[in-house]
């Protein structure tokens, strides 16, 4: 077996981790801290009347471009036989077209226009997702994996968190893109300065035939239900996370729980920033000591449970009252539940993989789990709340109640997971 598909014994170096970590926290911070922030601003203030169906319009053309970008990037990376590595090239055409995007979100305040800068950042920026995620089973080692989740997950809150500190006080809306296209293209071009990995030999990769490419999507549930059951499990424990954050959460503050009268002169976008402030600040500290703890224990279902049961626990309160102090709460209960199921998820997923060949293919065909609800969830939310008024808590919490009903079933599903303890 060629070098770069052999599974990894050698244990990295933190600094190694530290980069890859920074480069990630970058385009998680392009994509979800605009996504919580700037977007539903931005859609508000075209049209605050219509504003759910305007997200409902916006959002899914993101997703939609994640769906397609994810698992596509995996497998173009997993055939790459460049010079310079399978990942790297993939890196670098991602963090430029992700800059497009943004740059277009900036300038084109259109709804067309935030759709298709929405759109190229998503797509691009899952490219650079996929990536990222496949070089931790190409490089770490089993037993290390924990702990790279753990270092990944404690630099990309910090990162996102100072970004949607100052997201949250903008007035002008470029002077709140271009940091994070500075900053995305700086931490990126560090890691692939810093990054060496093995060449895939020209020749190892079959040639390319747009059927069999597209066929090797598939994998089927007969021949691998281990992976099916994380498919599953990984769709109902994110439809579950989508509904009690994003956009619904950014209309349930700024039209359910009177915070612009209980705090005169701040807007949705510094409740926003508080409530990610919050998450990572007691958020973080419990995935790491969870990441390690499942290291040292060998085990990761335990914990992905535990996250869920969290968010689960987070969406019942949104559901239960719309007090900010609750909101708050229930806000932070959600981010840390989520913060410990999807590094310890991740790092879960890397274990059940079928074939190291296909491993970013593959981790790409499970996060179609985690986009497909960001494709549906917006316009059968904004048919509800348009139904019962912006202004109602009832139609929130049908949202938050069914949010709470698909992490009990992603719950379930995990203790059905196989060949992981």
């Amino acid at each position: 077996m060629t070098t770069a598909l052999q599974e990894p014994t050698e244990r990295v170096p933190l600094t190694f981790l530290i980069l890859l970590g920074l480069a990630s926290a970058s385009a998680l911070l392009a994509i979800m801290v605009v996504l919580s922030v700037l977007i539903p601003a931005q859609v508000s203030r075209v049209d605050p009347a219509a504003a759910a169906t305007n997200l409902a319009v916006v959002l899914p053309v993101g997703a939609f471009g994640a769906l397609v970008g994810n698992p596509l990037g995996g497998a173009l990376s997993d055939r790459t036989t460049s010079r310079y590595g399978r990942r790297r090239p993939w890196i670098v055409i991602g963090v430029l077209a992700t800059a497009v995007g943004l740059l277009i979100l900036a300038h084109v305040p259109t709804l067309a226009g935030l759709a298709l800068g929405w759109f190229l950042v998503q797509f691009f920026g899952n490219i650079l997702l996929a990536a990222y995620a496949a070089i931790i089973p190409d490089r770490v080692p089993v037993d290390q994996r924990g702990a790279a989740q753990a270092i990944l997950g404690l630099l990309s809150p910090l990162v996102m968190i100072a970004g949607a500190y100052y997201l949250g006080r903008v007035t002008d809306v470029r002077a709140g893109y271009y940091p994070v296209i500075a900053g995305l293209i700086a931490c990126n071009a560090l890691f692939v300065w810093r990054y060496r990995e093995p060449r895939l030999p020209p020749g190892s990769a079959p040639a390319f035939r747009l059927g069999p490419f597209l066929a090797a999507f598939w994998i089927s549930p007969r021949r691998q239900p281990n992976f099916a059951v994380v498919w599953l499990a990984w769709l109902f424990l994110w439809t579950g996370f989508a509904l009690g954050t994003g956009g619904f959460l950014f209309l349930y503050v700024q039209n359910v729980t009177g915070y612009a009268a209980l705090y005169p002169g701040r807007t949705v976008q510094e409740a926003m920033s508080q409530i990610q402030i919050a998450q990572t600040a007691v958020g973080v500290p419990l995935m790491m000591l969870a990441a390690l703890a499942s290291d040292r224990l060998k085990r990761r279902r335990a914990f992905v449970s535990a996250g869920g049961l969290l968010v689960m626990a987070g969406v019942i309160g949104l559901a239960l009252s719309p007090a900010w102090g609750m909101v708050l709460l229930a806000s932070t209960a959600i981010g840390v539940g989520f913060r410990i199921f999807y590094s310890l998820g991740q790092a879960m997923a890397t274990e059940i993989l079928p074939s190291a060949a296909d491993r970013g293919k593959d981790l790409g065909v499970l996060n179609i789990a985690s986009t497909v609800p960001q494709i549906i969830l917006p316009g059968i939310g904004a048919a509800l709340l348009n139904a019962v008024g912006l202004g109602s808590p009832v139609g929130y919490a049908i949202l938050f109640g069914t949010g709470a009903f698909c992490m009990a079933l992603g719950v379930g599903l995990v203790q059905l997971i196989r060949g992981v303890r």
